[in-house]
């Protein structure tokens, strides 16, 4: 199905068939692009929380010559899949396949790997294994369990709401509950207690910090911001502030991050 907002570029949403399942992908294109960008949305609870800011961020770029692919990971959204059965090696693999994907569109337009929150974590962790050309990062964890771990808190304080005394848990029973292998829904996904185990491995291989910066390989730059509460793309924010700000001042910023980073790979590349 293709869907067009006014007079800006198309918009296409489908499907990739990608290790029996179907990966649910919208891609926002762009006239003549000059780069194309992986959106690696957060985890699983998150993505109700980023879906607008996610989509005007997409045509932002496609608006500009750069083309924008988002899509669910297997097991969420709209894709196909059992979640408990993936796990954060299933979905760094649906990242490295899309970023190979958009690199057959035409193999000489550079492809910026761009996550957010979890998905920061897994496009650095595919980056690292040689998915593509440069790296930006929104709100990077320190690990994926501090992730998990928030998703999770947030599940105890509903639960506590809704609970009279006798009955609430803390969150190191639920967190017990998963080490014992016993399964636990969250947000309306089943978490595995091999999930959780493995959300302690996660991590950027770079170091963070706690401002923007621009850094990288000699050949590959690499760009990591710390989203400030304002932004409002991620759970742990989002009770504070709009689901939808304005983010004009975020867009323009990183937008111009990119075509930088376009215009020096074009470069070294001649």
């Amino acid at each position: 199905m293709i869907t067009e907002h006014l007079d800006k570029p198309l918009e296409q949403a489908g499907y990739l068939d990608f290790r029996g399942a179907h990966l649910h992908v919208v891609l926002h294109e762009a006239t003549d692009p000059m780069a194309r960008v992986l959106l690696v949305g957060p985890f699983a609870p998150d993505r109700h929380f980023s879906y607008v800011p996610w989509v005007r961020w997409a045509r932002y770029l496609a608006d500009r010559r750069i083309e924008a692919l988002r899509f669910d990971y297997r097991g969420v959204g709209e894709s196909t899949g059992i979640f408990e059965e993936m796990g954060f090696g299933s979905w760094t693999a649906d990242v490295q396949f899309l970023a190979s994907w958009l690199r057959t569109r035409s193999p000489d337009v550079p492809v910026i790997l761009h996550g957010l929150g979890l998905g920061a974590l897994l496009a650095s962790k595919a980056f690292a294994a040689g998915a593509g050309d440069g790296l930006l990062c929104w709100s990077v964890p320190k690990n994926a369990n501090e992730v998990l771990r928030r998703a999770l808190s947030h599940r105890v304080a509903a639960d506590q709401m809704s609970r009279g005394a006798n009955d609430r848990k803390s969150l190191q029973e639920y967190v017990r509950q998963l080490e014992a292998d016993q399964h636990l829904e969250v947000d309306g996904y089943r978490w595995t207690g091999q999930l959780w185990r493995e959300s302690f491995e996660i991590e950027a291989p770079f170091n963070r910090t706690d401002d923007d910066n621009s850094t990288g390989s000699s050949d590959r730059p690499i760009r990591v911001v710390k989203l400030d509460r304002s932004a409002a793309l991620l759970s742990g924010s989002s009770y504070l502030v709009s689901l939808n700000p304005d983010l004009t001042h975020l867009f323009a910023g990183n937008f111009e991050w990119i075509a930088e980073a376009v215009t020096t790979l074009q470069i070294r590349h001649q």
